[in-house]
């Protein structure tokens, strides 16, 4: 009875150890689950600053570069008004401003959302118009409702377009309240 006793004793201190240790094994297995998830969700919410960065700075290159292209259109307007003709700096400085936008918008939709994309097609396609306008004025193959007067109008409905590009682009990086006022 006394050697059971001492083996039932002994199994009984096995097993305790063995429950205390798997015990402790399952807090520290728990403990570096619970580290895990919060680097994970510190890792993305990094990724997802530095995405929401990249995403403004993008906005600000694209609006940058649509407006100093229509400030190179306006420019030319006013050239073709005066001289009826651009010359070769102002010919030049077009071109320049032109392929610097055209790279900022290859680049816009690459970094700008769904929800801004509409309003970068729109912006795109009334520039492009414009320049189209400008080089068939500048070369005096216009057609028939090509105009100085066309050209301004087009230039003037072109801050509409640019005022809608940069809400759509506060509202994406919540900068602004959602045109309907739904948040």
């Amino acid at each position: 009875m006394t050697l059971a006793a001492a083996v039932l004793g002994g199994v009984v201190s096995l097993v305790s150890v063995w429950i205390t240790q798997r015990s402790a094994q399952r807090v520290t297995e728990r403990e570096s689950e619970r580290i895990e998830r919060h680097r994970q969700e510190d890792w993305e919410r990094a990724r997802l600053q530095r995405l929401y960065e990249e995403r403004q700075a993008g906005y600000v290159r694209f609006s940058a570069a649509t407006r100093v292209a229509r400030d190179a259109l306006a420019a030319c307007m006013h050239d073709l008004r005066r001289a009826g003709s651009l010359d070769g700096g102002r010919r030049a400085e077009l071109q320049e401003r032109w392929d610097a936008y055209v790279a900022q918008h290859a680049e816009a939709h690459i970094i700008v959302s769904d929800d801004v994309l509409g309003a970068v097609g729109q912006v795109n396609a009334a520039l492009r118009q414009i320049y189209g306008l400008v080089k068939r004025l500048d070369i005096g193959q216009q057609r028939p409702d090509d105009s100085i007067e066309a050209l301004e109008r087009r230039l003037d409905g072109l801050w509409n377009q640019l005022v809608g590009l940069r809400e759509a682009m506060r509202r994406d990086l919540g900068l602004a309240e959602p045109a309907d006022g739904m948040g």
